[in-house]
């Protein structure tokens, strides 16, 4: 390994007027980064682990409330409540990922798992099909808020969420336009493609005759 250069003797001042000379301030990290960098690996693998058995093992629905019900309804408040989780559950998830092939090689969570998670990566669908489903799932979203506002009690609140309501309708009209508009454009490729092959059929037949 090549010798580091020398830092330049330069000085910077601190905030709190302290002056710090830069080469010590790096040497002072450098060692805490050695000091706890290991650690903090041990210690990141750890909880990844304790979140995939807790998760995947679905002992997070043990907590109950004085009436026997189950205290948390999903495991992102499950999370927040137990420990101040501030981030989101995709994020919790994000870091058990690496951990689910170690846990489930140590017998701590079901080998399914594993399965299931293939599961979801395999599938592909067309561009066509996804806009379809969306159409139909923002539509379905419209329709429901639709119902609900009819039962939103009257006052201010009622005329501002009614507003909002309104903005959604002619925003999200648009985008269903355009969805019908893009599966409309695709399906007319795909058919136009499929004209043209079936005609160089009908060639390739002509010349063998």
């Amino acid at each position: 390994m090549a010798a580091m250069e020398t830092l330049p003797a330069v000085q910077s001042e601190a905030i709190s007027g302290e002056v710090i000379d830069p080469a010590d301030s790096l040497k002072k990290h450098e060692q805490n980064i050695k000091r706890n960098f290991r650690k903090m690996e041990t210690v990141a693998q750890s909880v990844a682990r304790s979140l995939n058995v807790i998760y995947y093992n679905d002992l997070w629905k043990l907590h109950k409330t004085a009436e026997g019900k189950r205290r948390y309804t999903n495991f992102n408040d499950y999370l927040e409540s137990e420990f101040g989780w501030d981030k989101s559950g995709a994020r919790a998830r994000q870091i058990m990922k690496a951990d689910i092939p170690a846990a489930i090689e140590a017998g701590e969570i079901p080998a399914e798992v594993g399965d299931k998670r293939r599961e979801r990566s395999a599938p592909e669908i067309t561009a066509i099909k996804a806009a379809k489903v969306t159409h139909k799932q923002l539509t379905s979203a419209l329709d429901a808020w639709k119902v609900r506002m009819e039962n939103v009690e009257s006052g201010e609140a009622l005329a501002e969420l009614g507003e909002i309501h309104a903005d959604a309708v002619e925003s999200i009209t648009t985008i269903l336009n355009r969805l019908d508009t893009f599966v409309q454009e695709q399906e007319a490729e795909a058919e136009s493609a499929d004209t043209d092959n079936d005609d160089d059929d009908e060639d390739e037949d002509d010349d063998e005759s």
